[in-house]
C-alpha cells in the first residue's frame, strides 16, 4: 500500500509532519512502514496493512486510526450533495449475487479536462514515467488512495447496448488494458454489454473500451463484489491490481455512493469553470440497500481485565471506538457497576469485527499496545492427569532406550509413488490411502498408511552418514480408508519399531547376522510388552504385504492382533537401496493400552535358574501358542516362564514337533531336581488326558 502524506494531511491534524517522526505512531497502529519516498508533504510510505483489513489499505482508514489514538477529529473530504434522480440511459442487470452492490454513473465530460494542481502533484508522483492518462482516470485513482473505493470508467461511445454483470461460462479470452492478453476463467465475474466482455469484475478492464484524452462522455462503475470470487479469479488470470488487492480484502457496500459523491466533487471542479465542467446525466443503482450491521456485546470489566488496567474509563472507550467508526449504544451496567454496551460495526469493518475478542483487539490498538500493563498469569504447578497413551509411553520407554533405541518422529504424509510401490506389492492398497486433494506439495499428496517407508528411508540416510547402529521408535497415527466407497475404515496411533546395521556401534565386533538381529529385535518387542504388564503374547502366521514372505510374523494377545514383525520386503530394499537387513514392528497403541496390566517390580532372585524342555505332537494347524496359555494355566510352584524354543515337521507326517522349554527359579531357595520332575509330569499328564497331546 502508498500512503501519501499530502492526503493523509487534509483528512486529519497531525502531531507532525515530518516522516522519520510519524512513522513509529503508524508502526505501533499496525501500518508497517517497509519504506519511505519523497519529502515533506510529497512524502509516500510504503506500508504493509494486515491481510484482513481492507480499511488499511486507503488513507482515510490510517486517518480513522490516528483519530482513535490521537483523539483528534476527522475532516471528510467535499462530496457532492446529490448525483442524480434518472438513471443512466444504458440499461443495467445484475444476474450473479457475487455482486453485492452495482452503481453506474453516466457523465459528459469537458474538453480538456484539467486535474487540480494537488490531485495532479500526488498523481503524477505515483505514476512517474507513466504514460500519460485521461483526467478522469486520474481522479478515480487519486479516490481509490484517498477512500479506497475502486472504481472504473468506460468511454461512453464505446459501450454497446445493455451493460450485464454475470458469471462466465466458459473460458474467455481478453485484451485487458495494460496490453497483455489473459485468459478468464470460467466462473468469474464480468461486466458485459451487448457484444463483448468490457471489464473482469474488481481485477481489471478491458482495452475495448478504455478511455482516451479525446473521450467526452463517461461511464463510471462504482461497485462491492464478493472477495473470494476476486481473489480466485485473480489467481488464476495471474494478475494483481490495486483493484483485486482492495476489494480481496473485501470492499464497503455503502462506499459505492460516496466513491461517485467524491468523484463528482472533483470532477466538476477539473474543467476550468462552471461552464465548462462535468455534467451528470443520470444514475443506476443495483442492491442499493443499506447491509445490516452486525451488533456485538462489549463489557467494560472484560477489557479492564484484558488489559490489566482497573481504572480505565469508560469514556476513553466509547471515544476512541466512535473515532473508528463503532456506534456505541450504552446498557445498563454491571452488578459491579461497570459499563456495558452494545457495539455497532460499521460498514468497511464487517468482514473483519465479528466478536467482543475483536472489540477489545482494536481499543487496545488505539490505546497503545506499550501502555498495557505486563503481568505473568499466575502459574499452575499441577501437571495433567496421565493418560492411558502418557502411561503406556512412560512404561515402554525404558525397555526401548536401554536397549539403545531413540525416539524420531517422522511425517504423515506420503506420496503417489510410495503408494504405487505399495500397489505393486499387493492390489488394493492403493485404494485405502487417503488422498488430499489440494496439497501444497507433491510429496504431501497422501496419509501415510504404514511407517515402514518413512523408517527405511531414515535408515538408508543414517547408515550413509555413517551410523553404525541405527534402532529407533516413534509413536504416531496412520490413516486407512474403507474399500466401500471412502467412508473412514479408522484412523489410529501406532508404537513403530526398527532397526538396521549393527546391534551395537563396535566397529571391531563381528557384524550380526540375520538370525541373531531378528532374536535380538523380538526380544526388545517382548520387553515392550512385557513392561505393560502383559504376559501371554504368542506369534501367528500373517501376510502383510510390505514385509518378507518368508520372515514375518503376526503378534497375538489372546485374540487381539497387537501388531505385526519382521524383516522388509527385499522389492522395499532394493527399491529404498537398504544396504542392510532392516527389521520393523507395527503394534497398536489400542490394543496395547486394552491389555496393560498393573505390574509389581519384583526383584531378582539370587538362586540357580533350572530349564526343562519337552518336545510335543501337536497337529500340523494346531496353534503352538495354545499349549503356551494352558501351561500357564497350571499354575505350578516355581514356574516362571514358558516358550517356543523349536518347530519342526518331517514331510511323511501329519504332524509337527515343538519343543517348549519351561523356567523354573524361586526366591527363597534352590530346587530340588525330583520337585521340578514332578512339576514336568503334572504338564504332560494334563496335556495327554485333558487335550491328547502326547510327547514325541
Amino acid at each position: 500500500m502508498k500512503l501519501h502524506l499530502s492526503i493523509l494531511d487534509k483528512l486529519i491534524e497531525l502531531p507532525t509532519k515530518d516522516p522519520l517522526e510519524l512513522r513509529p505512531l503508524l508502526d505501533d497502529l499496525g501500518y508497517e512502514v517497509k519504506g519511505i519516498e519523497g519529502s515533506g508533504l510529497q512524502t509516500i510510505f510504503t506500508v504493509e496493512s494486515q491481510a484482513n483489513r481492507g480499511d488499511q489499505l486507503y488513507a482515510l482508514g490510517a486517518a480513522r486510526d490516528l483519530s482513535a489514538r490521537l483523539l483528534t477529529p476527522i475532516s471528510m473530504p467535499q462530496m457532492a450533495a446529490e448525483l442524480s434522480d434518472k438513471k443512466a440511459s444504458i440499461p443495467v442487470r445484475v444476474a450473479t449475487d457475487k455482486c453485492l452492490r452495482y452503481a453506474l454513473l453516466e457523465m459528459t465530460l469537458p474538453k480538456p479536462m484539467e486535474l487540480r494542481s494537488d490531485i495532479e502533484a500526488v498523481m503524477q508522483s505515483a505514476d512517474s514515467g507513466a504514460v500519460r492518462k485521461h483526467a478522469m482516470v486520474d481522479i478515480l485513482n487519486y479516490i481509490l488512495l484517498e477512500l479506497g473505493q475502486p472504481m472504473h470508467a468506460f468511454d461512453r461511445e464505446k459501450v454497446e447496448g445493455e451493460i450485464s454483470i454475470e458469471l462466465t461460462d466458459k473460458v474467455e479470452t481478453i485484451e485487458a488494458l495494460d496490453d497483455k492478453t489473459y485468459q478468464v476463467p470460467v466462473g468469474s465475474i464480468v461486466i458485459k454489454d451487448r457484444k463483448k466482455i468490457i471489464a473482469v469484475a474488481g481485477v481489471i478492464g478491458c482495452k475495448n473500451s478504455m478511455m482516451t484524452l479525446d473521450s467526452s462522455a463517461v461511464l463510471v462503475e462504482s461497485a462491492a463484489f464478493d472477495p473470494v470470487s476476486v481473489r480466485i479469479t485473480a489467481r488464476a488470470m495471474g494478475i494483481s491490481t490495486d483493484a483485486s488487492y482492495a476489494f480481496e480484502r473485501g470492499s464497503d457496500r455503502e462506499a459505492v455512493i460516496a466513491g461517485l459523491k467524491r468523484m463528482v466533487a472533483l470532477a466538476q471542479g477539473a474543467g476550468g469553470s462552471a461552464k465548462n465542467s462535468c455534467h451528470v446525466l443520470g444514475l443506476t443503482d443495483i442492491g442499493g440497500a443499506a447491509t445490516e450491521k452486525t451488533k456485538i456485546p462489549l463489557r467494560l470489566a472484560t477489557l479492564r481485565k484484558q488489559m490489566n488496567l482497573a481504572r480505565l474509563a469508560d469514556v476513553e472507550v466509547a471515544t476512541r471506538l466512535k473515532n473508528l467508526g463503532f456506534a456505541c449504544e450504552a446498557l445498563p451496567t454491571d452488578k459491579n457497576g461497570a459499563a456495558e454496551w452494545k457495539v455497532t460495526v460499521p460498514s468497511w469493518r464487517a468482514w473483519d469485527v465479528k466478536t467482543e475478542e475483536d472489540l477489545i483487539e482494536e481499543f487496545v490498538r488505539a490505546h497503545g499496545l506499550n501502555k498495557v500493563k505486563l503481568e505473568l498469569p499466575p502459574l499452575d504447578y499441577e501437571s495433567a492427569p496421565e493418560t492411558p497413551a502418557d502411561e503406556m509411553l512412560r512404561r515402554v520407554e525404558g525397555a526401548l532406550v536401554g536397549n539403545g533405541f531413540i525416539e524420531v518422529i517422522t511425517k504423515i504424509f506420503s506420496n503417489a509413488e510410495d503408494v504405487a510401490l505399495l500397489e505393486s506389492l499387493r492390489a488394493g492398497i492403493a485404494a485405502k490411502h487417503l488422498t488430499i486433494k489440494n496439497a501444497v506439495e507433491r510429496s504431501y499428496s497422501h496419509l501415510k498408511l504404514t511407517n515402514i517407508l518413512h523408517h527405511a528411508r531414515l535408515s538408508a540416510e543414517n547408515h550413509r552418514r555413517g551410523v553404525l547402529s541405527f534402532k529407533v521408535f516413534e509413536f504416531g497415527r496412520l490413516f486407512e480408508l474403507g474399500m466401500d466407497g471412502g467412508q473412514f475404515e479408522f484412523e489410529h496411533d501406532v508404537l513403530t519399531l526398527s532397526a538396521s546395521g549393527r546391534w551395537t556401534e563396535h566397529e571391531w565386533q563381528k557384524p550380526e547376522s540375520t538370525e541373531e538381529l531378528l532374536f535380538l529385535f523380538k526380544g526388545v518387542v517382548e520387553n515392550v510388552v512385557r513392561a505393560l504388564g502383559i504376559t501371554d503374547l504368542v506369534t501367528a502366521d500373517t501376510k502383510e504385504a510390505f514385509l518378507h514372505p518368508g520372515c514375518q510374523a503376526q503378534l497375538r494377545v489372546g485374540r487381539d492382533v497387537i501388531g505385526i514383525v519382521g524383516l522388509i520386503h527385499p522389492l522395499l530394499r532394493e527399491k529404498l537401496g537398504l544396504r542392510h537387513d532392516f527389521v520393523y514392528a507395527e503394534l497398536d497403541a489400542a490394543k496395547l493400552i486394552k491389555n496393560m496390566t498393573n505390574t509389581k517390580l519384583i526383584a531378582p532372585s539370587d538362586f540357580p535358574v533350572v530349564r526343562r524342555d519337552i518336545t510335543l505332537k501337536i497337529p500340523a494347524m494346531a496353534q503352538a501358542g495354545k499349549i503356551l496359555k494352558l501351561v500357564r494355566d497350571e499354575k505350578l510352584d516355581n514356574l516362571v516362564e514358558v516358550a517356543v524354543v523349536d518347530n519342526f515337521k518331517k514331510q511323511e507326517e501329519d504332524f509337527r514337533r515343538v519343543t517348549y522349554r519351561l523356567t523354573f527359579q524361586s526366591a527363597t531357595r534352590t530346587l530340588e531336581s525330583a520337585e521340578v520332575d514332578d512339576a514336568m509330569e503334572k504338564v504332560v499328564s494334563m496335556l495327554k488326558t485333558g487335550h491328547s497331546i502326547e510327547r514325541a
